[in-house]
């Protein structure tokens, strides 16, 4: 039951993930990522993968603190972006190690300091650059602990990824947004 229910939140996570990626506004797209990690975050817990579960929980927060300090004004706003930043890469790293059981979970870290840098990003072509190789690599992971819904969710989103990056950011090589 439990493969079933993590297979359904995969699923979800794709709808919101295509979605979200094609946002013009960098808003959005956080918005569609903090839903997207919780969804991804059941997933991976439902599967036995707590590095990919603890990856995708702190990713959520993350998300949410970042798009409250997108408020403030521009100097206030990277003074505290670049705090959460290290605070939070240290905190993927530490909680790597902490949950580490097989060389997938290294996969979970790199995209996990991925995530600290396109979400760092002030305008969402300059996200979707970023989460191109991130997808890529999470593609890698799915198919090493067996998230079979988590491959389409990351891989439909990569090719949403594309799409968006032609269509929105062509004109601007990846300043768009």
């Amino acid at each position: 039951m439990a493969f079933l229910i993590a297979q359904i939140a995969g699923g979800l996570s794709t709808v919101t993930a295509l979605l979200c990626v094609q946002a013009k506004e960098a808003k959005m797209i956080l918005l569609g990522q903090f839903v997207c990690n919780i969804l991804s975050a059941a997933c991976y817990g439902l599967l036995g993968s707590f590095s990919g579960a603890w990856v995708c929980i702190l990713a959520a927060v993350q998300t949410l603190l970042i798009s409250l300090v997108n408020r403030n004004e521009p100097a206030r706003r990277q003074k505290q972006v670049r705090i959460i930043s290290v605070l939070f890469s240290a905190a993927y790293i530490l909680g790597t190690v902490w949950t580490y059981s097989s060389w997938p979970d290294v996969i979970t870290c790199i995209c996990a300091l991925l995530f600290v840098i396109t979400i760092s990003q002030e305008k969402a072509g300059q996200m979707r650059s970023v989460m191109i190789l991130s997808m890529s690599l999470w593609i890698v992971f799915d198919i090493a602990v067996g998230a079979y819904a988590s491959i389409l969710t990351h891989g439909s989103t990569l090719a949403s990824l594309l799409l968006a990056r032609f269509r929105l950011d062509r004109t601007s090589c990846g300043t768009a947004g």
